[in-house]
């Protein structure tokens, strides 16, 4: 009688930014398809709020501005994704922004090295669409446009474009290593514990708190189809190549017209773009004085109404990685029914038709 032979073992994949909004769907989705996860966080109480449990999970403290504290974690990887950034707190009162550096810039350097030193043969890095030039309507800016003219203008855009610039310099160094990058839109979804500027919209729109919205858009997306693509790049994703995963182009009256659906509130009427910066120096001041993250900055508001001029295509992701991009109200649905697990949105903020169902 033949034996049949042991099934190979679960690959490991190593998830920087592990409780971030993207490293969350991130590990998820590798967790479901079978992988083995090391998850790099900084806060390991967080993580046990956050991620899920399971023998196939394993959380190691640690910082990507301290080498030391993942090296360990590196040799026999099959592959790491690197979400983690400073990102949120930029769009903040008080950004550090040599701290913006070193996060989003000096430690991607330092982790390709790490990584091709312990024989990791894949990087997945994760940028932004913040880093291409704006296209339009009947010509969308795809993966070979290159940074906005005034793209030093805005600090964490600055950084994603010199992290780029880093990958492909070590890339052109160092081929043993593959490093596909990903270009994700404005990223939604649950699990957004920060909570990020979309999770702060989304609960400020559903506690009734954001009552006028400027005329303006942005390519909105899934962050559970965002990791989709990061996963997917891990075996398919060529050496820099850049991969756009921006979802859709919606107004943003659109986008808080689903969040306000998804709770069962009134939506947020809009006023124009032009007097969006005045609206938010009123939020920002309020939120001071209560000692509390603004819902909306000004510089939030600048990345917002650029956005607004801006058409991205997301068809290599497509067409090479498979990606898809879910229906938005789907997000809506499941970011409320987390924030409320959360203990972070009332009862009350449900849609009718739950309400009706239950």
């Amino acid at each position: 009688m033949t034996r049949e032979p042991d099934p190979a073992p679960p690959r490991r994949i190593v998830v920087t930014g592990a409780t971030g909004l993207l490293g969350t769907a991130v590990v998820e989705r590798l967790l479901t398809e079978g992988c083995e996860v090391t998850a790099l966080v900084r806060d390991p109480a967080k993580a046990a709020r956050q991620l899920p449990s399971g023998l196939r999970l394993s959380v190691v403290r640690a910082d990507v501005t301290d080498p030391a504290s993942y090296r360990a974690t590196l040799p026999g990887a099959a592959a790491v994704i690197h979400t983690a950034a400073y990102f949120r707190e930029y769009y903040q009162p008080d950004a550090d922004l040599a701290l913006l550096h070193a996060t989003n810039v000096d430690a991607v350097t330092v982790l390709l090295h790490e990584a091709a030193d312990a024989g990791v043969p894949t990087v997945v890095h994760t940028s932004s669409i913040n880093t291409l030039a704006p296209g339009t309507a009947e010509h969308p800016a795809d993966e070979s446009a290159p940074p906005p003219r005034d793209w030093e203008s805005n600090a964490y855009r600055a950084s994603k474009v010199r992290a780029e610039q880093a990958v492909a310099a070590f890339g052109a160094k160092r081929p043993e290593l593959r490093v596909p990058i990903v270009l994700p839109g404005w990223m939604w979804g649950p699990a957004d514990a920060g909570p990020t500027s979309a999770g702060r919209l989304f609960l400020a729109v559903a506690r009734g708190e954001m009552r006028a919205v400027p005329r303006a858009g942005n390519h909105v997306v899934d962050a559970r189809d965002v990791a989709y693509a990061l996963v997917r790049a891990v075996d398919h994703g060529r050496h820099l190549r850049r991969y756009i995963v921006a979802g859709r182009w919606q107004a943003l009256s659109a986008t808080c017209a689903g969040i306000a659906a998804s709770v069962g509130v009134p939506a947020p009427r809009q006023i124009p773009a032009g007097a969006a910066l005045a609206f938010a120096t009123v939020l920002q001041a309020r939120a001071r004085l209560r000692g509390v993250p603004p819902v909306a900055t000004r510089e939030g508001v600048r990345v917002l109404l650029d956005g607004n001029r801006t058409r991205i295509t997301s068809a290599r992701a497509q067409r090479e990685l498979g990606v898809t991009f879910r229906p938005l109200q789907e997000t809506f649905a499941d970011m409320a029914a987390w924030y409320r697990r959360a203990g972070m949105l009332g009862a009350e903020h449900t849609a009718p038709e739950e309400r009706t169902r239950s």
